[in-house]
């Protein structure tokens, strides 16, 4: 059922990328990014980031302004729903609520419970004075909440852009990025890491690596990632044999534009 789960996913976004041609974008309320889509129940949810437009007191003008996140779902890929804001900066404890940083999320569902996962930057005195990028989880019993925010960041992981993948097994795991790409298993209450963590080897050496995603057919795992080869980002490819790794570099989805 995970596994099934997973693949559907990736069947939904080909879905997608044909009726965008003539819907696009999806999302005409508000300016998104980074879209994780899943299905739960025969309906595709989407869980961007949401760029706002910077103002005197809030975020930096020229760059990102991301202070909350909100979930969209449909039931045909034609009609969507915005169901609202699901998560808030200013709701997460340990998160500064002026870096307007909540980037790329991730939703995923164990046990009948659905785990939000999403980076931003925590507060300046819980990092020797300065913030850094941590990964939060925020729990809730249906896809649009609402969703409960734990009061700490994942401990041991810091960076952006995270994944979840559950195996067929059961086992969890969660990807990140922070310039290369590392990965953990997730213990069962999918809240926690365990073991250590793993960088992810036999990839690209040169450049940033980011928005790492993963998922399995048949006995070969996919992680797809972007990627700066030369001078702007391109979509890239490995596979594996174990969620784990090593991860080998395989070819380049969507090459970098030539125009920059």
């Amino acid at each position: 059922m995970k596994y099934s789960q997973s693949w559907f996913c990736v069947a939904a976004l080909v879905l997608m990328a044909t009726l965008v041609q003539a819907q696009n974008p999806l999302i005409t309320n508000q300016f998104t990014a980074d879209p994780s889509a899943r299905v739960f129940n025969g309906r595709v949810y989407v869980y961007p980031s949401h760029d706002i437009k910077a103002a005197p007191g809030r975020g930096r003008a020229g760059w990102f302004v991301m202070e909350d996140y909100h979930v969209f779902s449909s039931a045909n890929l034609t009609d969507w729903t915005d169901h609202g804001m699901i998560v808030s900066q200013t709701k997460v404890p340990w998160a500064d609520p002026a870096s307007y940083s909540m980037w790329a999320p991730d939703c995923v569902v164990r046990n009948g419970k659905y785990y939000f996962y999403f980076p931003t930057t925590t507060k300046p005195e819980t990092a020797g004075g300065r913030g850094r990028f941590a990964i939060g989880v925020a729990v809730g019993d249906k896809p649009t909440g609402p969703f409960k925010i734990e009061p700490e960041p994942i401990k041991g992981v810091l960076g952006i852009d995270p994944n979840v993948f559950i195996d067929a097994d059961g086992q969890a795991y969660l990807y990140w990025s922070q310039g290369n790409i590392f990965a953990a298993k997730l213990k069962a209450n999918m809240l926690e890491i365990e073991g250590e963590v793993q960088t992810l080897t036999d990839l690209p050496t040169k450049g940033l690596k980011e928005g790492p995603y993963v998922y399995k057919h048949k006995d070969t795992y996919y992680l797809t990632y972007p990627h700066v080869e030369n001078n702007i980002e391109r979509l890239e490819y490995a596979i594996s044999k174990s969620p784990l790794g090593p991860f080998k570099f395989t070819g380049v989805i969507m090459d970098e534009n030539p125009t920059g």
